[in-house]
């Protein structure tokens, strides 16, 4: 109770004081559409020299103990190039908004939408090295309808346990990341002029639907 006590009164303090009142974000957006810039590219190449090694492994002839090794670094290398793959859809749509928002630079927002559909396309191709890294495997192809499921379904109990598990924490790592993104949001508006209600409604909303979702499919099985 202590502890807590005085996080709040230096938050109200810090709220009080409003410290985020005059800065000028415009300032800042030629540094951030930087600095989005080459994190959008870095990601993009990282996935391309992923890709390749994961075909460079696969045209080589394996056996034994050497095939399962190569096995664990594909796998290693196809969730390094997806994740890199995933993350340019966000940060393109902050460089989309940062420029409609602020700036309205069209050949920047253009640039983003590019980023997306090479991010899109990217992930794509990534999906379809699965049935060539398991060809004896029957993998669904990334164009079937379902694919999420028939995927599910043609996992062994060991990759469903790591499937779930990964899922579950990033659930529980997204309901706290919401909760926190809400307080942020009203500290922000708490400390400038500018209201985050809407924000603030969207982001609960979510979270709202993505646990009465979770719930409810575990609660009718």
């Amino acid at each position: 109770m202590f502890v807590g006590g005085v996080i709040g009164f230096f938050l109200m303090y810090w709220v009080l004081s409003s410290p985020l009142e005059g800065i000028a974000f415009s300032e800042y957006s030629l540094w951030v559409n930087g600095f989005v810039l080459v994190v959008l590219i870095g990601l993009l190449l990282f996935s391309l020299i992923r890709y390749r090694q994961i075909h460079r492994l696969l045209k080589q002839p394996l056996r034994g103990d050497a095939e399962d090794l190569a096995d664990q670094q594909m796998y290693r290398w196809f969730s390094d190039g997806t994740l890199s793959l995933n993350l340019v859809l966000p940060l393109s749509l902050v460089l989309v908004s940062l420029n409609l928002v602020l700036n309205q630079q069209l050949p920047l927002v253009i640039t983003a939408f590019l980023f997306m559909m090479i991010g899109l396309v990217g992930a794509l191709r990534f999906q379809t090295l699965v049935q060539q890294m398991y060809p004896e495997r029957n993998l669904p192809d990334i164009t079937e309808k379902d694919y999420a499921l028939k995927l599910l379904a043609a996992s062994d109990d060991g990759e469903k346990h790591v499937m779930l598990e990964g899922l579950y924490k990033t659930h529980l790592l997204v309901n706290i990341l919401l909760i926190v993104g809400i307080i942020l949001l009203l500290f922000y508006s708490l400390s400038t002029s500018s209201s985050q209600l809407f924000s603030i409604f969207v982001i609960t909303s979510i979270l709202m639907v993505s646990n009465a979702k979770y719930y409810l499919t575990i609660r009718n099985r």
